[in-house]
């Protein structure tokens, strides 16, 4: 079976003993190759469609296909084997830079580790440290930052050749300018993979076909970024103020420019 389209029509989804509904009409199809943006203020459900699609729980009334088969009727494992997560707080092992890339396929080359590196934008970092990609992480080895972290597991993630990426604000620790970059670059590797992303920071957004905009499990607002930018609700109000943030944040730099020019 081929790469296939990523349908869901959930009805309702109630977490176990629980009578409250933690998603309601949440409906949405992802055709191969296609970049779905999920956001929405903390505790809309983001996290929970994310869960669904991986299985953790099973839709309750409702559905999510895949190749038109509902993911029920799909082995677990075989279904998994499709699917790749990048979580915000990202594992590294005490072990080289070189085997936690390659965590998922011990087999591959350093050309091949090199190659997702650079897609992460972490390649450059990698050859800045004392041995490159034999450098030891973890307890006993350096020490790298929360970026960089996310940067390597998303080349992790990338070795493994899956169909379908899940990027749970898993660049949240990384700089706009390199979020804009690997999201580029994703888009490149990514033809005919699905990717979908959830985020606070709705700048990693912009190249989404499509926005869903939840509140209290329900979509409030969709589209893509530039109509949903211009669109009273939400998005506009949060993307407005995330921009006006990010000038702010650029701003004493440029100010101590302009002192030593």
């Amino acid at each position: 079976a081929g790469r296939g389209e990523l349908t869901a029509a959930i009805r309702e989804f109630c977490y176990p003993q629980t009578t409250h509904p933690a998603l309601e009409n949440v409906n949405f199809r992802l055709k191969p190759g296609q970049m779905l943006g999920i956001c929405g203020p903390t505790g809309a459900g983001k996290s929970t469609i994310l869960s669904l699609i991986q299985r953790h729980f099973d839709v309750t009334q409702g559905e999510i296909r895949f190749h038109d088969m509902p993911l029920t009727h799909l082995q677990l494992d075989s279904w998994r084997s499709r699917l790749t997560v990048v979580s915000q707080t990202p594992f590294l092992f005490s072990d080289s830079i070189a085997n936690n890339i390659a965590l998922g396929r011990p087999e591959a080359t350093q050309e091949e580790i090199e190659q997702v590196a650079r897609l992460a934008s972490v390649h450059e970092d990698i050859l800045r440290l004392p041995q490159g990609y034999d450098t030891q992480v973890g307890e006993r080895g350096v020490m790298l930052s929360g970026g960089q972290k996310q940067r390597i597991s998303i080349a992790r993630a990338l070795l493994l050749n899956a169909e379908i990426l899940l990027l749970d604000d898993a660049l949240s620790a990384v700089d706009g300018r390199t979020e804009h970059q690997i999201l580029h670059n994703l888009r490149q590797w990514g033809e005919g993979r699905t990717v979908i992303i959830s985020a606070h920071r709705l700048s990693a957004l912009t190249d989404a076909n499509e926005i869903i905009v939840m509140q209290h499990g329900h979509v409030v607002q969709r589209g893509d970024h530039d109509q949903l930018a211009q669109q009273i609700g939400w998005y506009r109000d949060m993307y407005r103020y995330q921009q006006l943030e990010a000038a702010l944040d650029d701003a004493p730099e440029r100010g101590e420019e302009a002192v030593n020019a």
